[in-house]
């Protein structure tokens, strides 16, 4: 069965689309690791989030505070964009990334925090592509 040409060019643009949120996405992680600030951080507490959804009961996430020294002596304490269902442990170690002309824009270097939206998205956007592809073919 022969799919429309206009369909299939709105799948590959959908999945076009995506992609490019997701080069979007990838911006400030290349950038973080481009400007080469690193630190050792160490948690100091957590901030507690709660999600409701409008259904069912409300969801708790722990985002962990951070404080690290940057390269030119300056303390500095962040709270983490991301997190999860348990607080992570006070004084735990863990690494941080920051521009260091903007040290309060830090992230936390794990796979998470710089990798996880990025690649959710590019995946996601890949079977549009291949479908609205292989309806030209």
């Amino acid at each position: 069965m022969a799919v429309d040409a206009g369909f299939s060019w709105a799948f590959i643009a959908a999945g076009a689309g995506m992609q490019g949120i997701a080069l979007l996405l990838a911006r400030q992680p290349l950038r973080l690791l481009r400007a080469g600030g690193r630190a050792q951080g160490v948690v100091t507490g957590n901030e507690e989030a709660v999600v409701s959804s409008g259904r069912g009961s409300p969801r708790h996430y722990f985002l962990p505070i951070v404080s690290f020294t940057t390269s030119q002596g300056e303390r500095i304490v962040v709270t983490s964009s991301s997190g999860g269902r348990r607080p992570m442990a006070k004084d735990a170690r863990v690494d941080v990334l920051y521009d260091p002309a903007e040290p309060h824009k830090a992230v936390l270097a794990t796979f998470r925090s710089l990798w996880l939206f990025p690649l959710i998205t590019a995946i996601f956007g890949v079977p549009f592509l291949l479908f609205g592809i292989s309806g030209l073919l």
